[in-house]
């Protein structure tokens, strides 16, 4: 279609700014048409992550740490708009934008319901005409649970140990599970534990049971594979404590600014550990040329199930009670998990 910035139109939109630590609120912001290279999406809803965004919310990132996406605005010494997935409907595009209107799209874009990107298929992709919003909008936190068992495999018949049963690990428990011999997962939620049985562990502990489950299962020889992603910087140390010889730790979890401190003797030295970090922005372990990010996105798509997806929804909110949205995963962890942002409440 024609260049849409010709017209110069303008509208607005609601998007959702943290202006201090502990506080978000609901902002009306300017939206402009889209240039040859840009495009405009209508947002159905939005997931909050309960990892790296509530930890913006919280304060617990650096100020002068880097933003990280172009779609997202400020700083985090605030205010800042900070979020990534989106998913809606495209409104308009540039005439270099190989979408169409009324595609369904997920958009790794703060929290708003209307908003102009630049196209970069790393940032924007089209998704199934059919597919159910609530559940592509999972897509990015699988995605980060995909890209940790791209740096470190599952083996048949290991022995793995997964810190944390949030959505991020909920997703780990599920795709390890498919090769794991044994699979424990941990966590003092008892609620979490339970949806890490029903994702595939075949033994859920709270941490104080662990190195217990570990030996039991392993007859003292310890884990193969630990993969902490519970955001709680002691859970690196536990990981530690019961993973084997030569086994591997996967610190998936970002700590931000919070300080972690390790005991690395006698166990991560005399055991020859290693502890790989894995980041979502990009692939590792040799593996560039083959797994681009279309191709993880494409793998996503094909292992998100609706009822996966759906077992983690635990609260569904208009966008205008985002400010609620944050307080309910920030104070009530055994009751929020999922909480998806409506954005058709105008």
């Amino acid at each position: 279609m024609a260049d849409a910035a010709e017209s110069g139109a303008r509208t607005t939109g609601r998007a959702v700014w943290f202006e201090a630590v502990r506080t978000a609120v609901v902002k009306e912001e300017a939206v402009a048409s889209p240039r040859s290279d840009q495009v405009t999406i209508q947002s159905i809803v939005s997931l909050i992550s309960p990892g790296t965004e509530m930890q913006v919310y919280r304060g617990q990132i650096s100020p002068d740490t880097d933003l990280g996406l172009e779609t997202c605005a400020g700083s985090f010494g605030f205010p800042v708009k900070y979020a990534y997935q989106v998913v809606g409907r495209v409104v308009e595009v540039g005439k270099d934008v190989p979408l169409r209107a009324g595609e369904l799209v997920f958009a790794r874009h703060p929290h708003q319901d209307l908003f102009t990107m630049r196209y970069n298929p790393d940032l924007v992709f089209r998704l199934p005409p059919d597919m159910d919003p609530e559940v592509a909008v999972f897509a990015n936190l699988a995605d980060v649970a995909l890209n940790a068992l791209l740096d470190v495999p599952v083996r048949i018949g290991d022995v793995v140990t997964v810190f944390g049963q949030g959505i991020v690990g909920l997703f780990c428990t599920l795709f390890a599970s498919k090769t794991a011999g044994h699979l424990i997962v941990v966590d003092p939620v008892a609620a979490r534990r339970r949806r890490g049985a029903e994702f595939g562990a075949h033994r859920a502990v709270h941490p104080d049971q662990v190195a217990q489950a570990v030996s039991e299962a392993t007859g003292g020889r310890g884990a193969d594979v630990a993969i902490e992603v519970s955001g709680a910087p002691p859970a690196l140390q536990q990981a530690i404590a019961v993973t084997g010889q030569e086994g591997v730790i996967v610190a998936v979890s970002y700590y931000g600014s919070r300080p972690v401190t390790l005991t690395l003797a006698p166990e991560f030295h005399f055991r020859r550990q290693r502890i790989v970090s894995s980041q979502v922005s990009s692939v590792g372990s040799g593996l560039q040329t083959r797994w681009s990010f279309s191709r993880r996105m494409e793998t996503v798509l094909s292992l998100l199930s609706n009822a996966a997806a759906r077992v983690m929804i635990s609260h569904r909110l208009p966008l205008r009670a985002a400010p609620r949205a944050y307080e309910l995963l920030d104070t009530n962890p055994d009751e929020a998990l999922g909480v998806i942002l409506q954005h058709r409440d105008a």
